[in-house]
């Protein structure tokens, strides 16, 4: 993942205001050596703050695409074509590098799909665990330990005082996951981004993680991308390169999901069940 820039752009930081996050006719591009082809098309979509927006769809539909945008980051290989996204009324793409750097490190925070790909097998959990906050100068050794043990402590693992002593091979697919989810938390960022955090575990590792992820996003008016149903809006990617319906659902998956497009329909009615209120479109 490399941080990117638009190609014969001016630095044009405050752009949107009223949204932690904010992407405006976003279109991302692919393709080295060959002609480029779109990978999203025209994305438009708002998080506000301490709100969880869920993004769901087929696999190759955009998902990690946008989840990396909102870091103000791409895949090698992909362009901005177009569009902006914008933190805190701060547009990502366009910002200072240095800036950029420092607000992905202290307000932006990524939760990877396999924790197990993403940890260093030589180091001590702990020792990978204070290293963005301390790199970033945001606490003294001292405080990012103890902080750290606070969020093991928090995430119901095992011994939190000496669960950092461990190197990752020594703990389970599921608290591994977790002490990924306590690293992004070090800097207590404004927004999380989840790269289906669950995708790797089993059933009921899975529902562990997930109470987890809930109660920390509750409690710290934490908001939040994912990409599974855990949240209070859905924005559904359409397969192919233009992807756009979107919209308010309620919580409660029933009335006004009936009225929603076909395709909603059988993605959400595939993931997981569903009592219908009303009859099909």
């Amino acid at each position: 993942m490399c941080p990117a820039r638009a190609a014969g752009t001016q630095r044009a930081e405050t752009i949107v205001a009223g949204h932690l996050l904010a992407m405006r006719d976003l279109t991302i591009e692919g393709g080295i050596g060959v002609a480029p082809f779109p990978i999203v098309r025209g994305i438009d979509l708002e998080l506000r703050r301490g709100e969880v927006l869920g993004i769901i769809g087929e696999s190759g539909a955009g998902k990690s695409t946008i989840g990396l945008a909102a870091l103000g980051m791409m895949r090698p290989g992909c362009r901005l074509a177009g569009g902006t996204v914008a933190f805190d009324g701060i547009d990502l793409f366009r910002v200072d590098p240095s800036r950029g750097r420092r607000i992905r490190g202290t307000r932006i925070a990524y939760v990877a799909q396999s924790a197990a790909a993403s940890f260093n097998p030589a180091h001590r959990l702990l020792k990978q665990t204070v290293e963005g906050a301390r790199a970033h100068g945001v606490m003294s050794a001292a405080a990012a330990a103890a902080k750290a043990v606070s969020l093991y402590r928090l995430l119901r693992l095992p011994e939190p005082d000496r669960f950092g002593e461990r190197f990752p091979h020594q703990v389970s697919g599921g608290q591994l996951q977790r002490a990924m989810i306590a690293m992004a938390m070090m800097t207590d960022p404004d927004l999380i981004v989840f790269d289906e955090p669950t995708t790797a575990l089993d059933v009921t590792t899975q529902i562990e993680v997930l109470a987890s992820i809930k109660e920390l996003v509750s409690s710290r008016n934490l908001s939040a991308s994912w990409k599974f149903l855990l949240t209070d809006r859905l924005y559904v990617c359409n397969p192919g390169p233009s992807t756009l319906p979107t919209g308010e659902l309620p919580k409660r998956l029933s009335g006004a999901l009936a009225k929603a497009a076909r395709f909603t329909q059988l993605l959400i009615v595939r993931a997981s069940p569903v009592t219908w209120i009303g009859p099909p479109t």
